[in-house]
């Protein structure tokens, strides 16, 4: 049996982990990048920390996987009548094809937005952003007066419970004349992580809050431009626009509808066995189920598919996916996360604890324990030039 995968995230990488457990065979995970991109702390690097928490690469996770072959190429179309994946450089045959492709920012039709803001996606995005900083700074030794972050979700807020105190070391690193910063966070929706309980929003804003960072919900951005962006009927000045919000599902799909069904919010909808298409899956962000867009279920459909890949090779004993409760972490600041499970939430100190576990136990998942301990260790470090 030959397993191809890609998408070399936490459910494309997990997946190639429990087959080679199983001993499943044959198994090619193609990835654009030599390495796995922890998207939890993009925001923690994009405000100095070592990038190495963000960045593991591919061939240490499966050093100790021969049956995993780590492929760089990027997947152009498809051919499920042969059983191909048809890549930049060559075709892959396959038995099974898994795919878990992520997701794209989506502007919103705001024009220019790509090219007046910033973004913590990926680390080609941290460091556009981190060099825009710098220049200001050492340009004229001015802090910029106004930041403002676009998206109250995970990315957003965790961002701006961190920015500030990042903003400030850069200022002391450039001898900058002292201003006022202000952090502005902007939300479309009534409340701070909309997705999310009440709770979760009502302690979060109230954290925000307590740090300083000024918080406009039930606005959206009409206009923007290299000085200023348009929120509401307010026009603020900035230089400094990140934008976290306006993601959207991988366009590959809704380009092969012949082979996906894709739905109204572009997620591709699957059948119980996470299946899109004749021995084609789609797992993570992309697809259409509960635990969509969350670490704990892009590792749950890993585990999930593996098995059942097994299975489908060995038995006709099918059962189908369910998706587990996952836990919900959310960092704001130093020494501070709100944490929630099944209803009950804990903030503070035990949040921030909470947090870290979780985090540790994601990066367990995918790497030994040697690889997660320095992972985490990288967290707490701060690089030389911010």
């Amino acid at each position: 049996m030959h397993t191809v995968i890609i998408g070399g995230g936490f459910a494309g990488i997990k997946t190639a982990l429990e087959l080679s457990r199983y001993q499943a065979g044959k198994i090619t995970l193609i990835s654009e990048r030599p390495y796995f991109l922890h998207h939890a702390s993009l925001y923690s690097t994009a405000t100095g920390h070592d990038p190495r928490e963000s960045m593991i690469p591919l061939d240490e996770i499966f050093a100790a996987h021969p049956e995993v072959t780590v492929v760089h190429d990027t997947l152009k179309s498809l051919d499920p009548e042969r059983n191909l994946a048809v890549c930049r450089s060559k075709d892959y045959h396959y038995d099974n094809l898994v795919m878990a492709l992520g997701s794209e920012i989506d502007y919103g039709g705001i024009k220019h937005a790509a090219d007046h803001t910033y973004s913590v996606r990926n680390m080609e995005q941290i460091t556009r952003f981190h060099d825009h900083l710098h220049e200001t700074l050492a340009r004229d030794h001015h802090v910029d007066r106004n930041y403002v972050i676009v998206g109250g979700g995970l990315t957003g807020v965790e961002l701006a419970g961190a920015l500030k105190q990042y903003i400030e070391q850069l200022a002391a690193l450039y001898v900058a004349k002292k201003a006022k910063v202000r952090i502005t966070l902007v939300e479309s929706e009534s409340r701070l992580l909309p997705n999310a309980s009440l709770q979760a929003s009502y302690h979060v804003e109230r954290r925000l809050a307590s740090l300083g960072v000024s918080i406009l919900k039930n606005c959206s951005v009409h206009a923007l431009d290299s000085e200023q962006i348009t929120v509401g009927n307010k026009k603020i000045p900035t230089e400094t626009v990140i934008w976290t919000t306006g993601v959207r599902n991988n366009v590959f799909y809704a380009k092969h509808p012949q082979y996906f069904d894709v739905s109204a919010s572009g997620h591709v909808q699957v059948n119980p066995y996470l299946e899109a298409y004749r021995n084609i899956y789609v797992l993570g962000d992309n697809v259409a189920i509960r635990g969509s867009g969350q670490v704990k279920g892009a590792y749950g459909m890993a585990v999930f598919l593996a098995d059942h890949l097994v299975r489908k090779a060995t038995t006709n004993s099918y059962v189908p996916y369910r998706a587990k409760h996952s836990p919900l972490t959310v960092p704001v600041g130093d020494d501070w996360a709100y944490a929630e499970y099944m209803g009950v939430y804990v903030t503070g100190w035990l949040g921030k604890l909470i947090h870290e576990r979780h985090m540790y136990d994601g990066y367990r998942q995918i790497m030994s324990k040697a690889m997660a301990d320095a992972a985490v260790a990288s967290h707490t470090t701060k690089i030389d030039n911010l």
